[in-house]
């Protein structure tokens, strides 16, 4: 492991500028979800959080804000609600005798923060590829992308129309790993590269008693 390369695979930097116990996490997340499905679709999401009148319960200060009630457990609440939505979604398919592909929802996440006052998040959300291939038009509650605002707006305590800002899908940001593809190594390590830029050391910010990494933990 030295340069730009972890256990064998290219990363966006320098290696000593990346927390390895981060990067083997995310290939952990990554193995994860490669066991359970032979085809895994992985989403690139940023996420913000809000500034303005309708943040009542925040001032704009880093000091107060992370004491706002809704910055506590903010990737939980978002993932508790994803996953609420997905298995309602699944109730209401075999209402109607629709076929359900069962996923598990597997997730990686960091805190950031630069130039701004507020921190934001980088994640990155695999799914079985047969049940979300693609985000979809993020005004249908039921596509992906409409699912992960929701669930945002959720977290936060907005409604949905206030928090569709306040998500962004990373360009060239979905991926699909096929286990029975002759690509399949060529695409495990392009989804790592990307996911890689979550385990860099730059703008995290220790000692605010705040994570500032987590993944699924199977």
């Amino acid at each position: 492991m030295n340069g730009n390369n972890f256990k064998g695979m290219p990363i966006q930097g320098n290696l000593n500028d990346y927390n390895v116990r981060y990067l083997d996490r995310i290939l952990d997340t990554m193995n994860h979800a490669c066991d359970q499905n032979k085809r895994v679709s992985a989403v690139r999401v940023d996420l913000k959080l809000p500034q303005g009148p309708q943040d009542l319960d925040c001032l704009s200060r880093d000091e107060i804000v992370s004491h706002c009630r809704f910055r506590d457990r903010l990737m939980s609440r978002l993932i508790d609600s994803l996953k609420a939505k997905i298995k309602a979604m699944d109730r209401r398919y075999q209402q109607v005798n629709k076929r359900v592909y069962p996923t598990s929802v597997r997730f990686i996440w960091c805190r950031e923060r630069d130039s701004s006052e507020n921190d934001h998040f980088h994640m990155a959300l695999l799914f079985n590829k047969d049940r979300f291939y693609a985000l979809g038009d993020w005004g249908n509650r039921e596509s992906l992308s409409g699912l992960i605002i929701e669930s945002w707006a959720s977290a936060l305590g907005l409604e949905f129309d206030s928090a569709i800002g306040l998500v962004h899908f990373s360009e060239n940001g979905r991926y699909h790993l096929n286990e029975n593809s002759r690509e399949f190594n060529k695409q495990y390590s392009a989804l790592f590269y990307r996911l890689s830029y979550l385990a860099k050391k730059d703008t995290k910010h220790s000692g605010e008693r705040k994570r500032n990494f987590g993944c699924s933990q199977r």
